[in-house]
């Protein structure tokens, strides 16, 4: 039986706001009582601190409690963070500049950037104004995965982001994780993808649910995903998908800790679903 999603009190609204690259929803909102407008969130990943999670949005870094409380933007910048990742305390992101954004981080594509103080500022790594990675993870031993949002292509890169290789691989992926063991799940239109040789070549993951979103635990011990029936799924290491919740219309990010709490993004907001501990 599917448990309900329940919301916590501080509550994301979503603005209908639209850039290239960036599919904004156009949800209703959850009341006015809401000071802090936040528009499309695309990831959903630990501050490097250790207190909370940032969330990547159409309008900068903003920050977030772990039980669900949404605070104000890191710094100044509001770059559409089309992909974030943390890796040994620094944040990486790609997307594309916002009206403030410095010139120097590119001009309609970021590329890679890096901030070193959880995201007060950032820097330029890589392909600056050239490419735009809308899925970035980063693997338990450090090495960057990401693709190009341009032609598809999976690249990596195990010197946190400064120079990249292709892997050989072109796919479609809606996000990409890298669980405790090294394995690379792409989540695509034709199902979960899975590679077990850094992203040379994928294969069906056959034993996991039809996923569009995927995310993993600090630890990656547990993975977390949303398929397209609005159940929520999550797995420990090499055991069953096991549904755990559900979601208010559309899914935007979602992130899992090390207990097995849930965060995601729907048209209801920023929610809290607590592990059901025994």
């Amino acid at each position: 039986m599917r448990m309900p999603l329940r919301a916590t009190t501080s509550l994301v609204a979503l603005s209908a706001l639209t850039l290239t690259g960036c599919a904004a929803a156009a949800p209703p909102s959850t009341g006015a009582e809401h000071a802090q407008v936040v528009a499309h969130v695309h990831a959903i990943v630990p501050a490097p601190d250790g207190d909370g999670f940032l969330l990547g949005t159409h309008e900068g870094i903003f920050t977030a409690t772990a039980d669900g409380e949404i605070g104000p933007r890191v710094g100044g910048n509001d770059f559409d963070a089309m992909g974030l990742t943390a890796l040994n305390g620094d944040l990486i992101a790609s997307g594309h500049p916002g009206r403030n954004t410095p010139a120097e981080l590119g001009e309609r594509n970021l590329g890679i950037i890096r901030s070193q103080d959880g995201g007060e500022t950032w820097e330029p790594v890589a392909f600056t104004g050239e490419k735009d990675f809308h899925a970035l993870t980063a693997g338990p031993d450090g090495t960057l995965y990401g693709q190009d949002a341009g032609d598809g292509a999976v690249l990596i890169s195990t010197d946190g982001g400064v120079s990249w290789s292709p892997t050989g691989s072109t796919l479609l992926a809606f996000g990409l994780e890298v669980d405790a063991v090294g394995r690379i799940i792409a989540v695509t239109p034709d199902g979960p993808q899975v590679s077990t040789d850094r992203g040379e070549s994928f294969a069906a993951l056959t034993d996991a649910p039809n996923l569009f979103l995927i995310a993993a635990s600090p630890d990656r011990q547990r993975l977390v995903g949303v398929d397209a029936n609005d159940t929520i799924w999550t797995v420990t290491g090499a055991g069953s998908w096991q549904e755990v919740g559900t979601v208010h219309g559309t899914a935007q990010a979602i992130t899992i800790t090390d207990e097995g709490d849930v965060l995601v993004v729907d048209d209801s907001g920023l929610s809290l679903l607590p592990s059901p501990r025994q």
